[in-house]
């Protein structure tokens, strides 16, 4: 495989995969996502599977909510954490049988720092750093952190990643709420702001997933960033915005409905392409199929 970093700067196309934790559940898995590294680690092996046989260049480990401080409020001990991330790392590696590229998963603390919270950098640091020090003994070819609704809290993930292996690239994604100044989180970072800092702190892309903005509207978003930034762009949308069916989340666009917005989003230069929230190897499918088009 050529290296993973050559490949983005030189601004090719790479499809990442899709919404894991809806895919886990409908294989037989747990309803927590970190629990089938455990538990049914052949159900996470399907899903890496299933994406990659979609068309997938890349696959993310499972390792979304394993941070120290995340963790921790799920009642799991540093011990428990551990070994659920390191199982997420073999089955991704077996997965990817050296074909396709591995992306390390951190996710966001799901606390807010101080003013607005009780979160401590440093001890955002430090669950962060570990996290990123234990994937980094993988053969991985990148860190990705996603779902971030913070600079600030992005910018202390990403420090930890760069200390804990420098010679790893860091992808940064941040979720976005709103098209209002160009595109803004919930913390009321803009998308400009959050390219700007992301490139000076030396992230290798940058941008956004999840949220609440359908895939066609995400476009102003990469449109905000590729004007802010020369980094490579990436997008990993909801396939929509979800509606409420019981105690259920709905996502409403169908894989061709996903891959048709899509288009926007590469035609405004995103070109690490994959989804997020109610996507599934169908969507990714579409996707790749409508950019060979």
């Amino acid at each position: 495989m050529h290296d993973f970093l050559a490949r983005i700067k030189a601004g090719e196309t790479l499809i990442l995969d899709g919404g894991m934790g809806s895919l886990l559940q409908q294989l037989g898995g747990s309803m927590k996502s970190s629990e089938n590294n455990l538990l049914y680690p052949q159900v996470v092996e399907k899903a890496h599977r299933l994406y990659l046989e979609a068309g997938s260049d890349a696959i993310i480990t499972n390792t979304f909510s394993l941070n120290g401080i995340y963790a921790a409020k799920q009642k799991l001990t540093p011990e428990e954490t551990e070994r659920s991330l390191r199982a997420a790392m073999e089955i991704a590696l077996r997965a990817a049988d050296g074909k396709h590229y591995l992306l390390a998963d951190l996710g966001p603390s799901g606390e807010m720092l101080a003013p607005f919270g009780t979160g401590d950098k440093e001890e955002y640091y430090r669950a962060y750093r570990l996290q990123a020090e234990q994937m980094a003994e993988y053969a991985i070819d990148a860190f990705i952190i996603e779902t971030v609704i913070d600079i600030n809290e992005a910018l202390i993930i990403l420090q930890a990643c760069q200390d804990a292996a420098p010679q790893i690239p860091v992808l940064l994604s941040l979720t976005f709420s709103s098209l209002k100044r160009g595109g803004c989180t919930l913390m009321g970072n803009t998308a400009a702001d959050i390219a700007a800092k992301a490139e000076a702190n030396g992230a290798a892309a940058v941008g956004a997933n999840c949220g609440d903005l359908t895939p066609e509207q995400y476009a102003q978003i990469v449109t905000s960033m590729h004007e802010a930034c020369s980094l490579p762009l990436l997008l990993q949308p909801n396939a929509g915005k979800p509606k409420r069916e019981g105690k259920q989340a709905v996502y409403p666009l169908s894989p061709a409905e996903f891959a048709q917005q899509m288009q926007s989003c590469y035609a405004a230069g995103a070109r690490i392409l994959g989804g997020c929230c109610g996507t599934t190897p169908e969507h990714i499918a579409a996707l790749v199929q409508s950019l060979k088009s």
